[in-house]
């Protein structure tokens, strides 16, 4: 199991990208997760890091950035706006085509299912997710792009096509074969289950080809933070993919925002906490 977090833009106000990759690296990190948008940083930053990332044998890894422009990548709207989205997901795979040349390997792309307003609008929100995806899945083939995309496992508390695992299992039913797999996000998943247990299934781990971690204060109802400082203990699911021999990435997916000026400690203290509980097994 490889250890990766996701590299929030936010921490280029306090240090070199050259500085966190390589005391990360040094603490046992093998991976990266950008989101690349021009609004964020200008497409030379991320070949940057990506360069960075590269020469100290780090792969790097994507999650749509939905932040910078909600409405041309929500595929909600796939239907109604199908040029105008289609041509914001081609400029994000030509900037993901263009950091895999620097970084010469494949990687995967986190994605979500389409948002819906309520019950009435869940078909409708499958439909988008369904037609989204074999376009995606399609345009990838054709450009001949090293690139999987992992349907994240999200919050029952969002109307969003994902927030279930029987939601997921729907989707990858119609895509057999196909480059899509699943993003456990492993704190969303563990939330929805609780206070239970989260099942801890093969048919479900069969299709994981990445993973998020994070931790969720229940009080404030506010995830992506700590996992060392979590309401909910994840040793459980850890322990799972360990037994199952997991060769993909366990994402530490924490946020500056949500963090505040302690996330630099939160992030080093969850990175030796995975450690730890890695070598414990």
């Amino acid at each position: 199991m490889k250890i990766g977090y996701t590299f929030d833009e936010k921490i280029l106000n306090t240090l070199s990208p050259s500085e966190l990759l390589s005391k990360t690296k040094e603490m046992g990190i093998s991976s990266i997760e950008v989101s690349p948008d021009e609004k964020i940083l200008h497409p030379k930053k991320y070949f940057e890091i990506a360069r960075i990332s590269s020469n100290l044998d780090m792969e790097v890894h994507y999650h749509v950035p939905y932040f910078a422009d909600q409405f041309l990548y929500e595929i909600m709207n796939f239907k109604e706006f199908k040029k105008d989205i289609q041509a914001k997901y081609e400029t994000l795979m030509s900037t993901i085509s263009d950091i895999q040349n620097i970084t010469c390997k494949s990687s995967v792309l986190t994605i979500h299912g389409a948002n819906y307003g309520d019950k009435k609008d869940q078909e409708k929100a499958f439909n988008n997710t369904f037609t989204f995806l074999d376009w995606l899945l399609n345009f990838l083939e054709k450009r001949n792009i090293s690139l999987k995309l992992a349907l994240e496992t999200l919050n029952k508390d969002e109307q969003v096509v994902g927030n279930s695992r029987e939601g997921i299992s729907y989707i990858l039913n119609e895509f057999t074969g196909s480059k899509l797999g699943i993003c456990w996000d492993i704190c969303h998943d563990a939330y929805n289950y609780s206070p239970g247990k989260l099942p801890l299934e093969d048919d479900f781990y069969n299709n994981v080809i990445y993973s998020h971690i994070h931790g969720i204060n229940l009080s404030k109802a506010k995830s992506h933070v700590s996992i060392k400082n979590s309401d909910i203990n994840f040793n459980d699911e850890i322990n799972f993919l360990l037994d199952k021999k997991y060769t993909g990435v366990l994402n530490l997916e924490l946020l500056i925002s949500l963090c505040g000026d302690g996330y630099l400690k939160d992030l080093f203290d969850d990175i030796e906490l995975l450690n730890h509980t890695i070598k414990a097994k």
